[in-house]
């Protein structure tokens, strides 16, 4: 079973679509599926058709047993959804592992498990990490992106002494447009900046109106949209994260 983490340090970075959509690619492909929201916001809850107003990801932090957690959705993804009581989630690396610990009965059952985590770094992404096979670092093409790609491998390099199963899979440009010469120039400094740090540049999601509708609607891209540019792009990128060991 592999279980991936998106992160990223600042919002915007389309971290939370590249969860939803990668869930969504490991459904279209008939794999058993988890989704875990840790952002207060919820909003991989909402674009996987999950009710952020049951008992989910802060129940399960606190001890509830995770089998009364789970939410079947109509897009045949399970989801553990997130809510704002997870703002509260303050105490620090000491309780890192709570999450790696609750989802421990699960392993057996799924295929994949995919995590959101706020944009910044705090308990929450730090319980994410822990358990986690694999992170997803998606940036975009701006200026801010270089430095928060150093602090987010840093990061996670160290949360791999703790758990040396973590691979830092790599980075994707989100909603990326080729033709402005800035955004070629911004790729290429993340693409060497990720060598550097050790998180490779995996490659860009093309924009498209059709996943923000899909969204809109709690619909998977890939019953709504499957030949659209962001569909092709994370099948690509999920089809990456399957052949990675």
């Amino acid at each position: 079973m592999k279980i991936i983490t998106t992160a990223a340090i600042k919002g915007g970075t389309g971290k939370t679509t590249t969860a939803a959509a990668l869930a969504q690619a490991a459904a279209a492909a008939n794999k058993k599926v988890l989704a875990i929201d840790t952002d207060p916001q919820a909003n991989f809850s909402f674009f996987l058709g999950a009710d952020q107003n049951r008992a989910g990801c802060y129940d399960l932090l606190h001890g509830t047993d995770p089998g009364q957690l789970i939410q079947a959705t109509e897009q045949g993804i399970d989801v553990i959804s997130g809510s704002p009581d997870l703002a509260t989630e303050r105490t620090g690396q000491s309780s890192a592992k709570r999450l790696q610990r609750a989802i421990e009965p699960l392993r057996a059952v799924y295929d994949y498990i995919f995590i959101d985590t706020p944009p910044q770094i705090g308990e929450l992404t730090l319980n994410a990490l822990q358990a986690s096979t694999g992170l997803i670092i998606p940036l975009e093409a701006d200026n801010s992106s270089l430095q928060g790609l150093y602090q987010i491998t840093d990061v996670a390099h160290q949360m791999q002494r703790s758990n040396p199963k973590l691979a830092i899979l790599g980075t994707i440009l989100t909603r990326y447009d080729s033709r402005p010469k800035i955004n070629r120039y911004l790729q290429q400094a993340i693409a060497a900046a990720g060598a550097e740090s050790g998180s490779p540049y995996l490659l860009a999601i093309r924009p498209g109106i059709a996943i923000r509708e899909a969204q809109a609607l709690q619909k998977s891209i890939y019953d709504y949209a499957p030949q659209s540019n962001p569909a092709r792009d994370y099948l690509a990128l999920f089809g990456i994260i399957e052949a990675a060991a």
